[in-house]
């Protein structure tokens, strides 16, 4: 590293730090710097907490997105009316993960969802450590997520992993224990880059950029989203149902909305925050997610489950209101057909999948249930 690449890139960081928003095409230029290695890690890290304090525009998420998805991504051709869901992190009241539970209660429905997410950065689990231990293998190759996408309708891209992101993400994910601009933008670099998707925030501030963001970068409708306690002090990068949400909407004809819903509007009651915290260990979340899928769980975790899938349903048109969508996810996991769907997905996204079977058949029998 020549001391003039050293010098320009530590001038970008005292730019963001006197609050400069930086252009697309200089975000994308730093994004690309921090992925290939080109800079130092203090330099990168500084860089990434830079942008944080500031707060991150449209075009410098953008600029970080094409430098992941174009640079970075081994990508898939995925047709037809594929659906993403995923928080984002970054928020202050911490649950267990209810975007993984949501996409199988709306894979279940017939929803075609491809996600991506990582393991734990800024949360005690992540998807894909909640994954794992259900059974679904997490290191595939991107050809494997895309054949259970087809298959059975749910597939999950593993961004910290070198099969799905070969140069550098991956490496500096997991060197990374805060919020940083990379929790939006790589979670949108998905390798199958749907044109649909529910997403939680971590901040109501961030909806807005947000969906700038995926305008731009070619989504035609979405919902995101971030939920409040009752008090508004915390919030989650969910639909909440301890409190109000904030949400916005690309409805799929070039109109955006934003407006606040609380539980009652989606015909629920307030949940219990206790039962929203993540359990101590992974094992002990699989087991408690296997309990929910067979319509056996927590009423307060079914509920949130179930609204948040209302959501993937609402936007997939799968159901004319989030109000709805919430009835339609609340009957099917009364139904325990999800769980039956996590048995398929297991199967199908899986290079052993005996082996992941009886992963996940440990699990069952931990919560008290045979497959």
């Amino acid at each position: 590293m020549h001391e003039h690449d050293l010098k320009s890139f530590g001038a970008i960081i005292t730019a963001v730090m006197a609050r400069r928003h930086l252009s697309r095409d200089e975000a994308r230029t730093v994004f690309a710097e921090i992925l290939f290695g080109d800079q130092p890690d203090l330099q990168k890290g500084a860089f990434l907490a830079a942008l944080r304090m500031k707060g991150e525009t449209a075009d410098e998420i953008a600029g970080c997105f094409e430098a992941i998805y174009y640079l970075d991504t081994n990508r898939i051709r995925a047709g037809g009316d594929i659906v993403e869901n995923c928080g984002t992190g970054m928020d202050t009241l911490k649950t267990f993960n209810v975007s993984t539970l949501a996409s199988i209660v709306a894979a279940s429905l017939g929803v075609r969802l491809a996600r991506h997410g990582a393991r734990a950065i800024t949360s005690r689990c992540g998807t894909v450590d909640l994954c794992e231990a259900l059974g679904v293998d997490v290191e595939c190759d991107v050809d494997t997520v895309h054949r259970s996408i087809e298959a059975c309708g749910l597939g999950l891209f593993n961004g910290m992993s070198a099969q799905v992101h070969p140069s550098g993400l991956g490496r500096i994910l997991s060197q990374v224990r805060f919020g940083t601009t990379l929790n939006i933008a790589a979670s949108l670099a998905n390798p199958a880059l749907p044109r649909i998707a529910v997403r939680g925030v971590g901040e109501a501030g961030q909806i807005g950029p947000t969906l700038d963001v995926m305008e731009r970068i070619g989504y035609r409708k979405a919902i995101l989203c971030h939920g409040w306690d009752e008090r508004r002090q915390q919030g989650m990068d969910e639909l909440s149902t301890l409190g109000p949400s904030v949400i916005g909407v690309l409805d799929g004809n070039g109109g955006r909305s934003l407006y606040e819903m609380t539980p009652e509007d989606a015909g629920l009651r307030c949940g219990r925050r206790d039962d929203l915290r993540p359990r101590d260990t992974v094992q002990e979340e699989a087991v408690e997610a296997v309990r929910l899928l067979a319509g056996r769980g927590n009423p307060s975790r079914t509920d949130i489950v179930a609204l948040n899938a209302g959501a993937v349903l609402w936007i997939a048109g799968r159901a004319e209101s989030l109000r709805q969508g919430t009835a339609a996810a609340l009957r099917q996991i009364a139904s325990g057909a999800p769980l039956q769907k996590l048995r398929d997905w297991v199967r199908r996204q899986n290079r052993d999948a005996e082996s992941g079977l009886r992963t996940l058949s440990s699990i069952a029998s931990a919560a008290g249930l045979t497959l």
